[in-house]
């Protein structure tokens, strides 16, 4: 089924990822270079995936002959002035982008985050999401509905990391529109409406995550899990909600005054990022940590431009202290492993949650040990808690 909805070569695809990870066990001492040899032999990929200043030229190489292709179409259109030929002339460059794309460079070639099919998947896509918007009378809600499925489709079929976010911005724009062209009371609920749309999509993730196992996903599932707990969480911010009330609902405040259920929002600001905190501890996910300290950094400026003790570079020092003595002391805390948490940084990867060790093992064949460390205990017990997993290690 996958092999079906994916572009790339699956095989090929699992070499690379597999490869990669190895790769930055052995930099991590958990692997002996022996066995990395033998990983890096038998998980040899052919997919081709040049350096980011490789990727960046091939990037805007392919813009500049994608624009010389297209101008000539566009002359043979020019003479019948009519809105229907421009959609056609769009829609047919945008198909054949795609088609050159996805059956020449990844299928043939094995092109992979190579640039030349990033530039080929966001111009074909763009030019087909034109030629359907090019019409006159559209619903507002159509433009971030075909959006959303284009993003979608990139996402999911060529694993694009970029179109995961847009994703995530279209189906916000969407949810927007349509609970604006209710209208009526619906509209105070909006920030309601988003918190229960993107927590579902955050368990959703984690639900999937669970039955889709394969590798090619992580960080897909990363992302979408991170990217769907910071919009759960502005969404219920006091300050984001205040300014897009007074913005879009036209409601008049005076600097006194407050919103609706502001006693509610004032406490998701402060116990959203604690929950993310405490979960993320209790579970063991630097997913949730991570997260959970950047919403209270967003939570403490939200709370300090609205709440001044009138002496800021007093607040200031005696913040800074207060957060300087917490970290020294958790610095020296953790140098010893405590309930599977430690400042040592166990894998070069900060965000490594695969299960690769038994990979490792099984697929170097030749009976390889892991290499002996001064911690037996290091990955026991089902849970990694050091340099950044967030799962099962």
């Amino acid at each position: 089924m996958i092999n079906k909805i994916v572009a790339y070569n699956i095989a090929e695809l699992e070499k690379k990822k597999v490869l990669t990870k190895a790769k930055n066990l052995y930099k991590s001492k958990v692997i002996s270079q022996e066995q990395w040899q033998n990983i890096n032999i038998i998980y040899t990929s052919k997919l081709y995936s040049p350096s980011i200043f490789i990727r960046v030229l091939f990037f805007i190489l392919t813009l500049i002959g994608l624009s010389t292709v297209s101008g000539p179409m566009s002359l043979i259109f020019i003479d019948i002035n009519s809105q229907s030929a421009i959609q056609i002339m769009l829609f047919i460059t945008g198909v054949s982008t795609m088609v050159i794309t996805d059956l020449v460079l990844i299928k043939k070639n094995n092109h992979y985050l190579s640039g030349v099919t990033e530039a080929g998947i966001y111009t074909g896509l763009s030019f087909i999401a034109f030629g359907l918007l090019a019409g006159d009378h559209i619903n507002m809600l159509v433009y971030p509905l075909v959006g959303l499925l284009f993003s979608a489709f990139a996402a999911i079929r060529y694993l694009n990391l970029l179109a995961l976010m847009a994703t995530f911005i279209f189906l916000g724009w969407f949810i927007f529109q349509l609970v604006f062209s209710i209208g009526g009371t619906i509209e105070a609920l909006l920030p309601f409406i988003f918190m229960l749309v993107f927590g579902g999509v955050y368990f959703g993730i984690k639900k999937l995550k669970i039955k889709l196992t394969n590798i090619i996903f992580e960080n897909h599932f990363i992302l979408g899990q991170t990217l769907a707990l910071l919009t759960f969480y502005i969404s219920g911010n006091y300050f984001v909600v205040r300014e897009l009330s007074i913005e879009l609902m036209g409601l008049n405040l005076a600097a006194q005054d407050d919103i609706p259920f502001a006693f509610l929002f004032y406490g998701f600001t402060v116990l959203i990022p604690i929950t993310y905190i405490y979960f993320g501890v209790k579970h063991k996910s630097i997913l949730l940590i991570r997260t959970g300290l950047l919403t209270i950094a967003l939570s403490v400026i939200t709370l300090k431009y609205y709440f001044s003790l009138g002496m800021p570079m007093l607040t200031i020092t005696l913040s800074g202290a207060i957060l300087i003595t917490i970290a020294f002391l958790l610095v020296n805390y953790l140098k010893q492993m405590h309930n599977g948490f430690t400042t040592a940084k166990l894998l070069n990867d900060q965000w490594s949650s695969q299960n690769l060790t038994a990979i490792v093992a099984n697929q170097t064949l030749g009976g390889n040990n892991l290499p002996e460390t001064p911690n037996e205990d290091i990955f026991n017990g089902g849970e990694f808690g050091g340099g950044g997993a967030g799962s099962n290690f």
